[in-house]
C-alpha cells in the first residue's frame, strides 16, 4: 500500500472512525448511516450522502447551530474528503426518549 492510498483510506467515514472522532462529546447514542452505497438500502446518490444521529449531554441548552459547529469541528478530517453531504440529527438527552 502506498502512502497516498493509506492517507485516502483514513478519510473514509465509517461508524468506527466517526465514533472515534466524536468521542470527546461523549455520545450517549451515535448512529452513522451511509446512503451512498447500494448495500445501505438505497440507490447510489450523486456524491456521498450520510446521516449522523447523536444524543449527547454536551448539546443540552445549545441551539442547533452551535451543536452543528461542535460536530463539524470533530469531523474536519472527513469533510471534503470522505464526507461531501451529511445530514445531522443532534439531540440533548432531554429531547430524546432516553
Amino acid at each position: 500500500i502506498n502512502r497516498k492510498e493509506n492517507k485516502d483510506e483514513s478519510h473514509t467515514p465509517t461508524l468506527e472512525r466517526i465514533s472515534q472522532a466524536l468521542e470527546p462529546i461523549f455520545p450517549i447514542e451515535l448512529r452513522f448511516t451511509d446512503y451512498t452505497r447500494p448495500e445501505a438500502g438505497r440507490a447510489p446518490a450523486a456524491g456521498s450522502l450520510y446521516h449522523l444521529f447523536v444524543i449527547s449531554r454536551r448539546f443540552e441548552g445549545l441551539p442547533k447551530i452551535d451543536r452543528h459547529r461542535i460536530v463539524y469541528e470533530y469531523l474536519k478530517p472527513f469533510i471534503g474528503h470522505g464526507i461531501h453531504n451529511i445530514n445531522m440529527t443532534l439531540l440533548a438527552p432531554s429531547e430524546s426518549r432516553h
